[in-house]
């Protein structure tokens, strides 16, 4: 099978398979989760335990609110992301509507996004192109977007462009309305200070939905820093899983706003 051959595996098996692994990965930190509540562990003790939930919660949020990004790593299964990342990892994540520098954080994305879909560039003419196109060459370890062919390059790009038209023509849909797996969705985390950063998930649907005047966007939450936790659980004095999903559905709707709905007639216009 191909490695970026995704269309190789019938949709309802990966389905199965990402909701298996989220589910398996996050077993040795909800298990010690549930133990040290039971025996009353402080709150910081319980936050670091703190697992990601059974099943990708979908939330929708106004696309105005993104407004950092950064490349974080975090621990699979585990919810919480200690240290400083929200501090120095975040940068401003600018609009698709001004170019970035080169010294910006993913430059070759946004430039590559802001090219094709509405500058009208052909994909060949893009920076994220051209760095796949050099990682073939030099027959890269770890490739962009896990592209080792030119093919898969290729098929990475119409793939790209497919997502736009249908984006543009049936508004935001999301991953469980395309017969994908949930956890594939745009991927949020939250600061101390409960501001949302766009993560390694979603970048490119992210600045497409800004380009075509899309409102709402869903989104799962990946991360947040345990300080927002301790502070909310102490807050509405409930244990950290309990005090975060009632920020979170207080914050942000589960159910798709009837705005994210309206058909757009051309870049950012609405019907």
């Amino acid at each position: 099978m191909k490695l970026y051959d995704v269309n190789a595996v019938p949709k309802p098996v990966r389905r199965l398979y990402a909701l298996g692994k989220w589910r398996l990965l996050r077993i040795p930190f909800a298990l010690q989760y549930e133990a040290a509540l039971l025996q009353n562990a402080p709150i910081e003790r319980l936050v670091q335990l703190l697992p990601t939930p059974t099943k990708p919660t979908i939330y929708w949020v106004e696309l105005k609110k993104v407004k950092l990004h950064a490349s974080l790593h975090y621990q699979p299964g585990k919810l919480c992301m200690e240290g400083d990342w929200d501090i120095n990892m975040t940068h401003p994540l600018p609009s698709i509507f001004k170019p970035a520098p080169k010294s910006a954080k993913k430059w070759d994305l946004h430039e590559t996004v802001r090219g094709m879909f509405l500058l009208g560039k052909t994909y060949k003419a893009t920076p994220q192109y051209a760095s796949m196109v050099e990682a073939v060459k030099r027959k890269s370890v770890n490739p962009p977007q896990g592209c080792r062919t030119m093919e898969q390059v290729h098929l990475y790009f119409r793939q790209l462009i497919k997502a736009f038209d249908s984006m543009q023509k049936s508004g935001y849909l999301t991953q469980e309305e395309l017969g994908m797996p949930s956890s594939g969705e745009i991927r949020l985390h939250l600061t101390r200070n409960g501001s949302l950063c766009l993560g390694g998930g979603g970048n490119h649907r992210i600045r497409m939905a800004e380009i075509l005047g899309i409102q709402w966007v869903p989104f799962i939450l990946r991360g947040v820093h345990p300080a927002l936790v301790v502070q909310l659980s102490q807050q509405y004095t409930l244990p950290p899983h309990k005090a975060l999903a009632h920020w979170l559905t207080s914050n942000f709707p589960i159910i798709k706003p009837k705005a994210s709905e309206a058909h757009l007639t051309s870049h950012g216009e609405r019907s």
